[in-house]
């Protein structure tokens, strides 16, 4: 071999070491940049709520503290602790207490329930609870739950919700859907001529004359002792009151005069399990049901019980049921007024009218 073989032969090994060490090289980028690529895809792929654990949901319970006036500190803080650990086994947060004052009955609680982003705001408490929380919560898309604590417990009887059983009243909180309903408005006019009337959320029934003065009334120490009893004690109080003059509006119709004891406008119709004062009432119907009683002393007060709890009202003339979106009742004198239950003073007009399924309420489904 010559001297120019040898130096072609080393050229060449040269050239070839070369070679291996820039391939070797583009190799060793080529695996650090696949190793970032698929880095980066698994980044990508992987949202990051997947990789912390799921927000559990938060319920808010707005509380009536006088309706457990009656249970000392420790029972109080009993039920209390009862009600978080039934959250938690159920896989929520410790639920947010907010209590009611006289001045803020529930309406204000709720709203700052949903400023903190709850899933579920509860009324723990009487129907004047209900209806305050209610107010706040229409229209919201958040849904109210029940945890009765009153004496009437109207809406929750209305909706089968357990009223005297905190257990099975939380189980319908985690088990039951959510419920459009309807809720009704009603406008306050106490002079007759009041251009900015009062304006009142209800969910179950208002009313003016007879019930609402067996509402005002019903002594809360009565209610203490005897529960739904007071109710029958004052009625008897306000039996043989005189009837009055009114004016009854159905929607766009003409008014029609009556004298009667007592216009009751119905969302809903069923005041205990077994007494329905309106039969075809439903809650999420778009409309409302009306009852004008026009009884006159005691044998006729006789006919209008027994039309109310048979259910018969067939050629009743001293029971006349009403039915549209809006109901309006002008009086010749002022007349007492209650909504849910609960007196709020003389007027001498009201309208009430239906606002359809703007409420979400965690129930069972209405009867039909």
């Amino acid at each position: 071999m010559t001297a120019g073989d040898v130096w072609g032969t080393g050229a060449l090994v040269l050239a070839l070491a070369v070679l291996l060490v820039v391939v070797s090289g583009l190799l060793v980028r080529e695996r650090r940049a696949g190793r970032r690529l698929r880095t980066l895809l698994a980044e990508v792929s992987t949202p990051a709520l997947a990789q912390a654990p799921p927000a559990r949901p938060r319920a808010a319970i707005v509380v009536n503290p006088t309706k457990f006036a009656h249970l000392d500190e420790s029972a109080r803080r009993r039920r209390q602790a009862y009600t978080a650990a039934a959250f938690r086994t159920h896989g929520w947060e410790d639920p947010l207490w907010l209590e009611t004052t006289p001045a803020e009955r529930g309406t204000e609680q709720a709203r700052a329930a949903l400023a903190q982003g709850v899933d579920v705001v509860l009324a723990a408490g009487g129907d004047g609870t209900v209806r305050a929380v209610a107010e706040a919560m229409a229209g919201t898309g958040v849904p109210m739950g029940l945890l009765p604590a009153g004496t009437g417990n109207l809406l929750a009887r209305n909706l089968d919700v357990p009223h005297a059983d905190l257990t099975a009243a939380l189980d319908v909180v985690f088990s039951a859907p959510d419920t459009a309903v309807d809720v009704g408005w009603l406008e306050v006019d106490r002079t007759g001529g009041d251009p900015s009337p009062e304006r009142h959320l209800f969910l179950v029934m208002a009313g003016l004359g007879f019930d609402a003065a067996v509402m005002a009334g019903v002594e809360d120490r009565l209610k203490r002792h005897l529960g739904y009893g007071a109710y029958v004690v004052s009625g008897a109080r306000a039996l043989w009151g005189p009837q009055a003059r009114v004016k009854v509006r159905v929607d766009d119709g003409e008014p029609v005069g009556v004298r009667t004891r007592a216009v009751i406008v119905g969302n809903c119709g069923r005041l205990t399990k077994n007494l329905v004062l309106m039969p075809d009432a439903r809650i999420d119907d778009g409309f409302l049901d009306a009852v004008v009683l026009s009884p006159r002393g005691g044998i006729a007060w006789g006919e209008v019980a027994w039309a109310i709890v048979t259910r018969d009202r067939r050629g009743q003339r001293r029971v006349q049921h009403l039915r549209g979106r809006s109901i309006e009742v002008s009086c010749a004198e002022p007349q007492e007024v209650e909504l849910d239950g609960d007196p709020i003073g003389t007027a001498l007009r009201i309208r009430v009218a239906v606002e359809p399924g703007v409420l979400l309420v965690r129930c069972p489904p209405p009867r039909g």
